[in-house]
């Protein structure tokens, strides 16, 4: 049986031991040269330095200001009904966001369900798009889902284990309808749909429903995607947050903390100059677009887990207080789910000529924004900090 290591919960430990993390961190980049670009450690060492000297100071304002001020904000609202913390989920993306946050999500919620659909079979969330999509009455079958992953008359026990899974994860709603004469066995039978709640659908019909003037049956409009079930799946996870069991418990606390660790990190890690000859790949053909290289010595695992196993915690005490810190715990499975970030990183950016590439979204510029106008006002009564470099 897999040991399982008590987590510190108090919030100035928690700061203690992002700054030791932050000091391995460190202690390996200076160890291992690994680096192809010039001068990308000295880079990455200054900003690994300028968050183990501030960002755990004044009671760790730095964390507040992003984590509660933007990433809840825009992607995991506190205080608000389902419905308002949908509607204001999905108002906050951009085309940007919408990216990052698709890989992210799309990707946890397929590692979770990864026993019935293997990717190869198209993301989870697709899958459901396109069932809701066929229909003209906008609601889900029990049997439709089934027949995605085999016989739907027959559906094995772990495939409907899943079906329940995914209806909590979503926040959906079921239905039934009784017949008492099913055209294939001619007996009763009892049918079970699943749609979105009540409260729900008012906001969808602004934009991704279309109303049947005939039949009054709602169906999907071109706006209808993926977006919708992402921004669903934070708003039930955000209002749900203390009900650990209707969410997904402990696999969907460390997956929801790590993703919005690596948000916090990535928004401040060190840029470098594209080379020239990036830009001119199809891919990066808007020369308006803000692209940066990766240095490798980001993907040191011993780098990551150091930054990273202290932040998710921190995350998880914004996000949730002592229940979702609590809920950190490192088993063998949750250790796999931390680790996950490492490819993720790959996940969200693409590889060009040999160098890892990233577009600089709207979140991470905010986000960064904000680290440096708190650390000037940390900073203020001296001589004005230098911004960190862009």
């Amino acid at each position: 049986m897999s040991s399982i290591t008590t987590v510190k919960c108090s919030w100035q430990d928690l700061l203690d031991e992002f700054k030791v993390g932050l000091e391995n961190a460190i202690t390996e980049l200076n160890t291992h040269n690994i680096e192809t670009i010039n001068g990308a450690i000295s880079q990455l060492l200054n900003r690994l330095s300028i968050m183990r000297d501030n960002f755990p100071t004044n009671n760790g304002q730095i964390f507040k200001q992003t984590i509660d001020n933007i990433i809840q904000n825009a992607f995991f609202p506190k205080n608000l009904t389902f419905a308002e913390s949908f509607e204001k989920i999905l108002n906050s993306r951009t085309h940007e966001q919408d990216f990052i946050i698709n890989e992210l999500i799309n990707g946890f919620i397929a590692s979770k369900t990864k026993t019935i659909a293997s990717y190869s079979q198209g993301p989870i969330i697709d899958r459901m798009v396109e069932a809701f999509s066929k229909r003209n009455d906008f609601h889900i079958v029990g049997h439709q889902f089934y027949a995605m992953f085999g016989d739907p008359n027959k559906p094995r026990a772990y495939v409907m284990e899943n079906l329940r899974a995914l209806i909590d994860l979503f926040g959906l709603v079921s239905k039934q309808l009784v017949v008492d004469k099913d055209i294939r066995k001619s007996e009763e039978k009892v049918y079970t749909f699943y749609t979105f709640p009540e409260d729900i659908l008012v906001v969808l019909k602004k934009k991704y429903l279309v109303t049947n003037p005939i039949t009054g049956n709602l169906s999907v409009s071109k706006a209808f995607d993926r977006n919708v079930f992402i921004c669903l799946f934070l708003a039930n996870t955000a209002v749900n947050r203390n009900e650990l069991d209707s969410i997904g418990g402990k696999y969907t606390v460390n997956g929801i903390s790590a993703i919005f660790a690596l948000i916090l990190v990535l928004s401040f890690m060190p840029t470098v100059t594209a080379p020239p000859q990036i830009l001119k790949q199809p891919s990066f053909s808007n020369p308006s677009i803000q692209i940066s290289v990766i240095p490798k010595s980001w993907m040191m695992k011993k780098v990551l887990e150091s930054i990273f196993e202290p932040l998710i915690k921190i995350i998880a005490f914004r996000l949730g207080g002592m229940q979702w810190c609590e809920a950190i715990i490192y088993t063998e499975i949750n250790k796999k789910i931390h680790n996950q970030i490492r490819f993720l990183l790959k996940d969200v950016n693409k590889w060009i000529l040999g160098e890892l590439c990233r577009v600089e979204i709207p979140i991470f510029i905010e986000i960064l924004n904000t680290i440096q106008v708190t650390l000037q006002a940390q900073q203020s009564g001296g001589t004005p900090p230098t911004p960190p470099t862009p």
